[in-house]
């Protein structure tokens, strides 16, 4: 089903040719364009006897009573592709009209093709950006539902994607639909704009050789591409790159849960990525969604800073993840013996219970750490 625009484009673009009355009519008989306004809405019985029967009908002055009309004219029917859509009524003398009338016809015919074509384009557009949102906003969502290789390439997920979350500190008209014109101007085919209000967007970033393949080169050309001012209190951040259903929405909730974090740090503007702050949005997300595991990461970092007479227990922590783990420079920015720092790597274990010579047990200091930074 097509919007009625295309029988207002007829009457206009006719009117402009032929000082006849031109009217249009749904397929029920109903006039829906005319260049007589106070006709729309009205029945024509010659029109719906004309679609019904898919034929052409000319009304002569000696055929008005018969049909109830007020004056001659020709009725054609508007087909396309065997389907009637409705009918053309031009009023005249048949015999003088009927020529153009039927060019009239095959203009009409023309710009109800346009117009499915246009439909048929924004319906696929619409539909695809609606599936997206849906996955996206759905937290319950089975992606076995949307994991056939048809719609994954409808969806445009086949190839590698970043997530962008995009949201302006502004409300502003002039600065919102300069964002907006700044991210159509960026858009290439296969990327999608899900507009979740005027001041936020998702902007799903296909990988491209020439715009880009990593955050470094997609940020770089943002740069190079959008006015700087157009990103002024214009908070970015980008998820990881990824292809498939459920990378979309890992990427999205990256780009969230980094969000989330510059917010709670004060940061509402420039261009960040999850990677570049990953184990802070982590830690962040633990303090919003499970504090209890926060309290008790928190408390037991806090036994090496209060520790009776051992005040070097915090700093030799610091040193050690500050050289990644270096036994040797670690001690020597310590300026201590290897031995001693031994010592209180054995003495950090037996307190914590986490193991700094082990994965599990470095990578809970950290954000053990890092959580009691956050608290202070």
């Amino acid at each position: 089903m097509i919007k009625q625009h295309w029988a207002q484009k007829v009457v206009k673009r006719a009117s402009s040719i032929i000082k006849a009355e031109i009217l249009i009519t749904n397929r029920g008989g109903q006039i829906i364009a005319t260049s007589n306004p106070d006709r729309v809405g009205e029945v024509h019985q010659a029109a719906r006897h004309s679609i019904e029967r898919n034929l052409p009908i000319d009304i002569e002055l000696e055929d008005l009573s018969f049909w109830n009309v007020q004056d001659p004219g020709v009725i054609l029917p508007i087909e396309l592709h065997g389907r009637v859509y409705g009918a053309l009524l031009v009023s005249g003398n048949p015999d003088e009209i009927r020529a153009y009338s039927h060019l009239l016809k095959l203009h009409a015919e023309f710009i109800v093709e346009e117009e499915i074509e246009h439909y048929s384009r924004f319906q696929e557009t619409l539909s695809r950006t609606q599936m997206l949102a849906h996955i996206l906003f759905n937290p319950d969502v089975h992606f076995q539902n949307y994991q056939r290789k048809s719609l994954i390439d409808r969806l445009g997920l086949n190839d590698e994607f970043t997530v962008a979350l995009i949201s302006m500190q502004s409300s502003s008209k002039s600065k919102t639909t300069a964002l907006r014109d700044a991210l159509e101007s960026l858009k290439l085919p296969g990327d999608e704009i899900v507009e979740i209000s005027p001041q936020e967007y998702i902007y799903i970033v296909k990988s491209n050789p020439n715009r880009g393949k990593s955050h470094e080169e997609l940020i770089d050309g943002f740069h190079k591409n959008v006015q700087n001012e157009v990103f002024d209190r214009t908070l970015i951040t980008l998820g990881s790159f990824t292809t498939g259903i459920k990378g979309l929405v890992q990427s999205y909730h990256e780009a969230r849960s980094l969000q989330c974090l510059l917010y709670d740090l004060k940061i509402q503007e420039g261009l960040h990525t999850y990677k570049s702050h990953e184990l802070a949005t982590i830690c962040n997300n633990i303090k919003k969604f499970t504090p209890e595991n926060e309290t008790t990461l928190v408390a037991n970092y806090k036994k090496l800073l209060h520790l009776g007479e051992d005040k070097y227990l915090g700093e030799t922590i610091e040193a050690y993840f500050r050289n990644h783990g270096k036994l040797v420079k670690t001690a020597n920015d310590l300026f201590i013996h290897r031995n001693t720092l031994n010592y209180r790597i054995k003495k950090i274990h037996e307190i914590t219970g986490w193991d700094p010579n082990t994965i599990d047990g470095i990578v809970l200091l950290r954000i053990a750490q890092l959580l009691y930074e956050g608290s202070e």
